[in-house]
């Protein structure tokens, strides 16, 4: 009972060993029931046919009752026997699948004609055994791998049925489900959905400085105080009279079209402090003050997707578009003090702002329905000049937010849908 314990630690540990020496592996499909052929230019076989397919039973209960042969047709065929022999010589480290594509268009068709067989490729190199796994409808192997070589029979099948056969077997298909899939389109070129639809939520951070410009372009308008509730050095824009700094939530919806141009409506949040000057001591009366700005808005969205992995799809695009700023105020006294005139006379914004976006970001999909999205850009805002100003306004301050320009930037979390 021990001697059999110990031998099955010592094959525990040369198959682990063996998922480890991967040249390169692509995506393939084990059959239930499958009808595995072993094809060798080695003057011994590795395996025997028959050790093969109890360890494949050993490994994969999924896999049913596989059938295993030497593939004696392409061991005697001239084409094949050359394309055999060139493997042979030519597997090693450092390979991709392109580098073993067949060229002959004889063997390709060899290749094309197995259907749901699956070929396995052996040859013993270095004390090593290099496998190759072929099946229809690709010129090149799916899979190579580097496996030690172990002339005990029933080690090597477990080996190669622990490196190659390991995953849950899938139903052989019928005549009419192999052509249909036969005329699917490779993954990276798959139909377009016609609609493509996401609804996301973001976190993020806006401000008026933009990266990699002089801060001399910003530093009035960051240093600026409100002295007396209304007056700064200059009026024109919004960040001289409130914190151009704080964090960005936002909710959004978009759709693009045939994964070219799509549209997105979104809604943003964010809560500025007034930049009073705290040596007015006018202000001594003051609890706090701030504004709440509520943005809405459309953008017009290019994008182009990618299939990254069978998993992920990547969609890198570009936006541009108008939005709309509204800002809330909130104020409140000390408790048990009276308001100044100046209190009374405080500055007003504009009822709404209008102004452009534009920037970039990148969809990252996850299993078609789940993504992060990561979006940068920059926003414009002004004053809605729909009237005249009045004859009696104020000299000072002439116009609030006559040019207002911030950069942001977001993560979002977002779930997406489809229709073709």
């Amino acid at each position: 009972m021990k001697n059999i314990l110990i031998l099955f630690l010592l094959l525990f540990f040369v198959v682990d060993l063996s998922a480890k020496e991967t040249v390169f592996k692509n995506d393939y499909t084990i059959w239930k029931d499958a009808d595995i052929l072993i094809w060798t230019k080695d003057s011994n076989l590795a395996v025997s046919p028959k050790e093969l397919c109890l360890s494949l039973k050993r490994i994969n209960a999924s896999i049913g009752e596989p059938k295993c042969r030497t593939f004696g047709e392409w061991e005697r065929d001239s084409v094949t026997a050359l394309y055999g022999e060139w493997l042979k010589n030519n597997l090693a480290p450092n390979l991709d699948a392109d580098h073993l594509r067949a060229r002959s268009p004889e063997m390709i068709k060899k290749i094309n004609n197995l259907e749901d067989k699956t070929v396995i490729y052996l040859t013993q190199k270095d004390n090593q055994l290099y496998v190759a796994l072929f099946e229809e409808l690709s010129a090149s192997p799916k899979t190579v791998q580097i496996l030690p070589y172990t002339k005990n029979q029933i080690e090597q099948g477990d080996i190669i049925a622990n490196a190659l056969f390991k995953n849950k077997a899938e139903r052989r298909l019928t005549k009419e489900e192999r052509k249909k899939k036969a005329e699917e389109p490779d993954p990276y070129y798959k139909e377009t959905a016609k609609h493509h639809s996401w609804v996301g939520v973001a976190y993020g951070k806006t401000q008026a400085s933009l990266p990699l410009t002089p801060k001399s372009w910003y530093k009035n308008k960051l240093d600026s105080r409100i002295k007396s509730y209304r007056n700064t050095k200059d009026s024109l824009s919004l960040w001289n009279f409130i914190e151009d700094e704080a964090p960005l939530a936002s909710i959004y919806f978009g759709r693009t079209w045939y994964g070219f141009i799509g549209a997105e409506f979104f809604y943003r949040y964010s809560s500025h402090k007034a930049k009073i000057d705290n040596t007015d001591p006018i202000y001594q009366e003051l609890d706090y003050w701030k504004f709440n700005r509520h943005e809405i808005g459309i953008s017009l969205v290019f994008s182009k997707n990618y299939h990254s992995f069978s998993f992920l799809e990547t969609s890198p695009y570009a936006f541009i578009g108008f939005q709309y700023s509204f800002f809330n105020e909130e104020i409140g006294l000390k408790k048990g003090v009276e308001p100044s005139r100046f209190y009374e006379t405080r500055i007003k914004f504009e009822n709404v702002y209008k102004g452009a976006l534009f920037g970039a970001g990148t969809h990252l999909i996850f299993f078609k329905h789940y993504g992060l999205n990561l979006k940068a850009g920059i926003g414009s805002r002004g004053r809605m000049l729909d009237s005249d100003p009045s004859s009696e306004a104020a000299s000072e301050p002439t116009i609030i937010g006559g040019s207002t320009i911030d950069c942001f930037i977001n993560l979002g979390i977002e779930y997406y849908w489809s229709l073709k």
